[in-house]
Protein backbone atom coordinates (compact mmCIF):
# COMPACT_ATOMS: atom_id res chain seq x y z
CA UNK A 1 0.00 0.00 0.00
CA UNK A 2 1.38 3.42 -0.90
CA UNK A 3 0.10 7.20 0.39
CA UNK A 4 -0.17 10.07 -1.71
CA UNK A 5 -0.31 13.30 0.03
CA UNK A 6 -1.63 16.44 -2.42
CA UNK A 7 0.32 19.46 -0.84
CA UNK A 8 0.59 21.27 -4.16
CA UNK A 9 -1.79 24.23 -3.57
CA UNK A 10 -0.57 27.80 -2.57
CA UNK A 11 -2.85 28.28 0.36
CA UNK A 12 -4.07 31.83 -0.03
CA UNK A 13 -6.30 31.41 2.63
CA UNK A 14 -4.12 31.33 5.16
CA UNK A 15 -2.67 35.18 4.35
CA UNK A 16 1.12 36.06 5.96
CA UNK A 17 0.98 32.22 7.52
CA UNK A 18 2.15 30.76 3.92
CA UNK A 19 3.09 33.84 2.67
CA UNK A 20 6.77 32.31 2.04
CA UNK A 21 5.59 28.76 2.10
CA UNK A 22 3.33 26.12 1.03
CA UNK A 23 0.30 25.54 3.30
CA UNK A 24 1.69 21.78 4.47
CA UNK A 25 4.87 23.47 6.17
CA UNK A 26 2.65 25.34 8.75
CA UNK A 27 4.20 24.59 11.73
CA UNK A 28 1.18 23.60 14.57
CA UNK A 29 2.15 23.16 18.02
CA UNK A 30 5.82 21.68 17.49
CA UNK A 31 5.53 19.84 14.30
CA UNK A 32 4.38 20.89 10.75
CA UNK A 33 1.11 19.79 9.10
CA UNK A 34 3.08 17.37 6.54
CA UNK A 35 5.83 16.11 9.36
CA UNK A 36 2.35 15.09 11.36
CA UNK A 37 1.32 13.06 8.39
CA UNK A 38 4.35 11.49 7.68
CA UNK A 39 4.53 10.48 11.48
CA UNK A 40 0.69 9.27 11.25
CA UNK A 41 1.26 7.21 8.27
CA UNK A 42 4.33 5.70 8.90
CA UNK A 43 3.32 4.66 12.54
CA UNK A 44 0.29 2.88 10.59
CA UNK A 45 2.90 0.48 8.50
CA UNK A 46 3.14 2.60 5.13
CA UNK A 47 6.66 3.26 3.98
CA UNK A 48 5.72 4.15 0.42
CA UNK A 49 4.53 8.01 0.77
CA UNK A 50 4.62 10.27 -2.49
CA UNK A 51 4.31 14.00 -2.12
CA UNK A 52 2.39 16.25 -5.32
CA UNK A 53 4.21 19.53 -4.88
CA UNK A 54 3.77 22.64 -6.25
CA UNK A 55 4.27 26.23 -5.02
CA UNK A 56 7.58 26.26 -3.60
CA UNK A 57 8.59 22.87 -3.78
CA UNK A 58 12.12 23.16 -2.36
CA UNK A 59 10.26 24.39 1.10
CA UNK A 60 8.88 20.55 1.61
CA UNK A 61 11.76 18.49 3.67
CA UNK A 62 10.69 15.22 3.29
CA UNK A 63 13.21 12.48 3.39
CA UNK A 64 12.72 9.10 2.20
CA UNK A 65 10.03 10.31 0.11
CA UNK A 66 9.15 11.11 -3.43
CA UNK A 67 8.04 14.10 -4.87
CA UNK A 68 6.07 14.81 -7.76
CA UNK A 69 5.65 18.08 -8.78
CA UNK A 70 2.91 19.83 -10.23
CA UNK A 71 3.71 21.92 -12.66
CA UNK A 72 0.85 23.57 -13.16
CA UNK A 73 -0.60 24.03 -10.18
CA UNK A 74 -1.46 27.56 -9.92
CA UNK A 75 -3.75 26.86 -13.21
CA UNK A 76 -5.53 23.31 -11.44
CA UNK A 77 -6.73 21.49 -8.84
CA UNK A 78 -6.70 17.97 -6.82
CA UNK A 79 -7.84 15.87 -9.67
CA UNK A 80 -5.09 16.98 -11.57
CA UNK A 81 -2.60 17.15 -8.72
CA UNK A 82 -3.59 13.45 -7.81
CA UNK A 83 -2.98 12.31 -11.61
CA UNK A 84 0.55 13.68 -11.96
CA UNK A 85 1.28 10.40 -9.66
CA UNK A 86 -0.53 8.16 -12.17
CA UNK A 87 2.61 6.31 -12.51
CA UNK A 88 2.93 5.30 -9.36
CA UNK A 89 -0.33 3.42 -9.32
CA UNK A 90 1.25 -0.14 -9.01
CA UNK A 91 -0.62 -0.91 -5.83
CA UNK A 92 -3.65 0.20 -3.55
CA UNK A 93 -3.42 3.96 -2.18
CA UNK A 94 -4.44 6.19 0.19
CA UNK A 95 -4.98 9.43 -0.70
CA UNK A 96 -4.81 13.03 1.45
CA UNK A 97 -5.02 15.89 1.00
CA UNK A 98 -1.60 17.86 2.64
CA UNK A 99 -3.60 20.55 4.64
CA UNK A 100 -5.29 18.02 7.19
CA UNK A 101 -3.85 15.96 9.91
CA UNK A 102 -5.44 12.78 11.76
CA UNK A 103 -5.59 10.74 14.06
CA UNK A 104 -3.82 6.81 13.04
CA UNK A 105 -6.58 5.39 13.99
CA UNK A 106 -8.70 6.93 11.46
CA UNK A 107 -6.18 6.14 8.61
CA UNK A 108 -6.08 2.38 9.66
CA UNK A 109 -9.96 2.41 9.57
CA UNK A 110 -9.48 3.30 6.09
CA UNK A 111 -6.55 0.52 5.78
CA UNK A 112 -8.93 -2.05 6.48
CA UNK A 113 -11.41 -1.18 3.98
CA UNK A 114 -11.54 -3.44 1.35
CA UNK A 115 -13.61 -1.31 -1.29
CA UNK A 116 -12.67 -0.27 -4.69
CA UNK A 117 -13.26 3.42 -3.10
CA UNK A 118 -13.45 4.23 0.25
CA UNK A 119 -14.18 7.92 1.77
CA UNK A 120 -13.84 8.75 5.21
CA UNK A 121 -16.84 10.22 6.43
CA UNK A 122 -16.80 12.13 9.95
CA UNK A 123 -20.11 12.05 11.49
CA UNK A 124 -19.94 14.44 13.81
CA UNK A 125 -18.66 17.28 11.17
CA UNK A 126 -21.34 19.54 11.79
CA UNK A 127 -20.39 19.64 15.94
CA UNK A 128 -16.94 20.70 14.08
CA UNK A 129 -17.92 22.93 11.80
CA UNK A 130 -20.53 24.63 14.23
CA UNK A 131 -17.50 25.50 16.89
CA UNK A 132 -15.72 26.41 13.65
CA UNK A 133 -17.63 28.97 11.74
CA UNK A 134 -20.26 29.23 14.08
CA UNK A 135 -23.80 29.82 12.97
CA UNK A 136 -23.01 30.23 9.37
CA UNK A 137 -21.95 26.85 9.15
CA UNK A 138 -23.31 25.89 6.16
CA UNK A 139 -21.83 28.24 4.22
CA UNK A 140 -18.68 26.68 4.78
CA UNK A 141 -19.73 22.94 4.22
CA UNK A 142 -21.03 20.82 1.38
CA UNK A 143 -23.63 17.97 0.82
CA UNK A 144 -23.03 14.53 1.35
CA UNK A 145 -25.81 12.02 1.44
CA UNK A 146 -25.26 8.21 1.96
CA UNK A 147 -28.21 5.01 1.62
CA UNK A 148 -28.77 2.74 3.46
CA UNK A 149 -25.52 0.30 2.36
CA UNK A 150 -23.27 3.11 3.66
CA UNK A 151 -22.89 4.01 -0.02
CA UNK A 152 -22.45 8.30 -0.90
CA UNK A 153 -25.08 8.97 -3.43
CA UNK A 154 -24.53 12.67 -3.22
CA UNK A 155 -21.13 14.87 -2.86
CA UNK A 156 -20.30 18.51 -2.81
CA UNK A 157 -22.97 20.65 -2.94
CA UNK A 158 -22.23 23.91 -1.60
CA UNK A 159 -24.49 25.74 0.55
CA UNK A 160 -26.31 22.78 1.30
CA UNK A 161 -29.84 22.19 3.26
CA UNK A 162 -28.80 21.00 6.75
CA UNK A 163 -31.01 17.97 5.64
CA UNK A 164 -28.26 16.96 2.76
CA UNK A 165 -24.97 16.61 5.93
CA UNK A 166 -25.14 13.34 7.01
CA UNK A 167 -21.89 14.02 7.60
CA UNK A 168 -18.41 15.72 6.27
CA UNK A 169 -15.71 14.60 3.77
CA UNK A 170 -12.47 15.54 5.33
CA UNK A 171 -9.91 14.90 1.91
CA UNK A 172 -8.58 11.26 2.89
CA UNK A 173 -9.43 8.58 0.74
CA UNK A 174 -8.54 4.73 -0.47
CA UNK A 175 -8.74 3.42 -3.73
CA UNK A 176 -7.98 0.05 -4.51
CA UNK A 177 -6.50 -1.13 -8.24
CA UNK A 178 -10.15 -1.28 -9.24
CA UNK A 179 -10.75 1.76 -7.67
CA UNK A 180 -7.74 3.40 -9.79
CA UNK A 181 -9.07 1.95 -12.77
CA UNK A 182 -12.65 3.27 -12.42
CA UNK A 183 -11.18 6.92 -11.71
CA UNK A 184 -8.88 6.80 -14.82
CA UNK A 185 -11.62 5.51 -16.66
CA UNK A 186 -13.78 8.51 -15.30
CA UNK A 187 -10.71 11.01 -16.30
CA UNK A 188 -9.84 9.72 -19.49
CA UNK A 189 -12.77 10.03 -20.91
CA UNK A 190 -14.28 13.91 -19.36
CA UNK A 191 -11.00 15.08 -19.94
CA UNK A 192 -11.61 15.11 -23.37
CA UNK A 193 -15.00 16.14 -23.42
CA UNK A 194 -14.60 19.40 -20.70
CA UNK A 195 -11.50 20.61 -20.57
CA UNK A 196 -11.81 24.55 -20.15
CA UNK A 197 -15.82 23.88 -20.13
CA UNK A 198 -17.80 23.38 -16.60
CA UNK A 199 -17.23 19.96 -14.80
CA UNK A 200 -20.33 19.24 -12.12
CA UNK A 201 -19.49 22.27 -9.62
CA UNK A 202 -16.01 22.88 -10.68
CA UNK A 203 -15.48 25.91 -13.14
CA UNK A 204 -13.72 23.72 -15.74
CA UNK A 205 -12.24 19.94 -16.04
CA UNK A 206 -8.35 21.07 -14.86
CA UNK A 207 -9.76 22.61 -11.61
CA UNK A 208 -11.44 19.79 -10.61
CA UNK A 209 -12.62 19.36 -7.10
CA UNK A 210 -12.14 15.47 -5.55
CA UNK A 211 -15.86 15.65 -4.66
CA UNK A 212 -16.28 16.45 -8.38
CA UNK A 213 -14.57 13.39 -9.19
CA UNK A 214 -16.35 11.04 -6.76
CA UNK A 215 -20.01 12.27 -7.94
CA UNK A 216 -19.19 11.78 -11.56
CA UNK A 217 -17.87 8.37 -10.29
CA UNK A 218 -21.35 7.67 -8.58
CA UNK A 219 -23.53 9.47 -11.19
CA UNK A 220 -21.98 6.63 -13.89
CA UNK A 221 -22.98 3.96 -11.80
CA UNK A 222 -20.06 2.92 -9.15
CA UNK A 223 -20.15 2.90 -5.70
CA UNK A 224 -18.23 4.96 -3.20
CA UNK A 225 -18.29 3.46 0.10
CA UNK A 226 -18.39 5.82 3.11
CA UNK A 227 -16.20 4.76 5.98
CA UNK A 228 -17.52 6.58 8.83
CA UNK A 229 -15.45 7.94 11.84
CA UNK A 230 -16.26 10.53 14.61
CA UNK A 231 -13.93 13.24 14.94
CA UNK A 232 -9.98 12.98 15.03
CA UNK A 233 -9.28 15.18 12.41
CA UNK A 234 -8.17 19.00 11.58
CA UNK A 235 -8.58 20.65 8.33
CA UNK A 236 -6.48 24.28 8.36
CA UNK A 237 -7.82 26.05 5.38
CA UNK A 238 -7.91 29.37 6.45
CA UNK A 239 -6.25 31.50 8.73
CA UNK A 240 -9.00 31.72 11.10
CA UNK A 241 -8.46 28.11 11.83
CA UNK A 242 -5.19 28.26 12.27
CA UNK A 243 -5.60 30.59 15.56
CA UNK A 244 -8.78 29.02 16.37
CA UNK A 245 -7.09 25.67 16.77
CA UNK A 246 -3.97 27.14 18.61
CA UNK A 247 -7.31 29.03 21.14
CA UNK A 248 -8.89 25.74 21.35
CA UNK A 249 -5.61 23.75 22.58
CA UNK A 250 -4.62 26.94 24.82
CA UNK A 251 -8.63 25.98 26.59
CA UNK A 252 -8.10 22.39 26.62
CA UNK A 253 -10.78 22.22 23.97
CA UNK A 254 -8.58 20.72 21.09
CA UNK A 255 -9.64 16.85 21.97
CA UNK A 256 -12.79 17.29 21.52
CA UNK A 257 -12.18 17.03 17.63
CA UNK A 258 -8.87 15.80 17.71
CA UNK A 259 -6.03 14.18 19.77
CA UNK A 260 -2.29 15.16 19.53
CA UNK A 261 -1.16 11.90 21.19
CA UNK A 262 -3.30 9.48 18.97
Amino acid sequence: MKAIILAAGMGTRMGDLTKDKPKCTLKFLGSTLIERQIKTIKEAGIDDIIIVTGYMPHMIESPGCIKVENRDYDKTNMVESLFCTRDHWNDEIIVSYGDIIYEIGILKQLMDSNNAINVIVDLNGASYFKDRFGDNFLSETESLIMDDEGCIVDIGEPYPDISKVQGQYIGLMKFSLKGLEIISRVYDRDKKDFWDRPWLRSKNFQNGYMTDMLQRVIDLGDRVKAVCVTGGWLEFDSFKDYHKYLSWHEQNQLEKFYSLDK
